[in-house]
């Protein structure tokens, strides 16, 4: 939870500027852009909620009835579009623009708020912001804030908590961990972590004199995706004892033929192993 109250965070806040005709298809492509991020990352399931106005005080939002009105259709018929239910929350918005918010599930089944999709008409309006549309004239454009993760550090922390630090195998601050048997396979060992970190994995190597008990389950505690068992035998037909944390012992393979696997995985962003 450290990771979630912080002294300064990161925001992937993005401002966009469009038209009043196109400003429909802005919010879709925002939401889809979303859908994707968490496909990405794993978040299967979220929650979608549609902060407008409370239509009993509007005296404390910013800009006309009209613009407010049509600014909460274009969110609603936005999501209407894409078959998204969503709740409907008065009184929620912010002064200067209605706003979608989007929570995603995690796998315990808690809320964390990420994506917000905001409209805003205050800050064209106060820097006199103007485009000439096709009928020759000037226009005042509407602006989306688009945050999509919304603070990286918490980001990150709602990542571990998701995935209790068992990460997918791209995600994974370590891929992979060598595992020598006996001082006999040191320098073997060591060049299988060369060879893999000059593929661009990110790999470990355990040399320290334990029992080979005890280093696979230090890895297990570690959650590292993948350790490779190497012995004689592995030494001599220049392979490795492959070993994932979900599984267990699958085989031996050469190092090659691991770090196809391994890459095809790292490619996919794949969520299992």
């Amino acid at each position: 939870m450290g990771l979630m109250r912080v002294r300064a965070f990161t925001q992937d806040d993005a401002h966009l500027f469009c038209t009043r005709e196109n400003v429909e298809q802005e919010i879709i492509d925002c939401v889809e852009f979303a859908e994707m991020v968490y496909r990405t990352f794993g978040f299967e399931n979220y929650k979608i909620e549609l902060s407008v106005r409370d239509p009993n005080d509007k005296s404390k939002y910013f800009g006309v009835d009209e613009d407010w009105e049509k600014a909460e259709a274009a969110l609603a018929e936005a999501l209407n579009r894409k078959n998204l239910p969503y709740t409907r929350i008065e009184g929620e918005a912010a002064f200067y623009g209605p706003k979608i918010d989007i929570k995603v599930v995690d796998a315990i089944g808690r809320l964390w708020q990420l994506t917000t999709v905001q409209l805003d008409f205050n800050l064209p309006e106060r820097f006199s912001l103007e485009y000439i549309g096709e009928d020759g004239q000037a226009h005042r454009p509407i602006m989306i804030h688009r945050a999509l993760l919304g603070s990286m550090e918490r980001f990150f922390g709602i990542l571990i908590e998701h995935y209790e630090g068992k990460f997918p195998l791209w995600l994974s601050p370590v891929q992979a961990i060598v595992l020598p048997i006996t001082d006999r396979q040191m320098d073997y060992a060591k060049q299988i972590r060369e060879d893999l970190r000059r593929q661009g994995f990110r790999v470990d190597a355990d040399l320290r004199s334990e029992k080979i008990g005890a280093k696979i389950r230090n890895a297990q505690l570690a959650r590292i995706p993948f350790m490779l068992v190497v012995g004689d035998r592995e030494m001599e037909e220049g392979k490795v004892a492959v070993r994932n944390r979900v599984d267990g012992d699958t085989g031996a393979v050469t190092v090659e033929e691991f770090a196809s696997h391994l890459k095809q995985l790292v490619d996919q962003r794949s969520l299992g192993l």
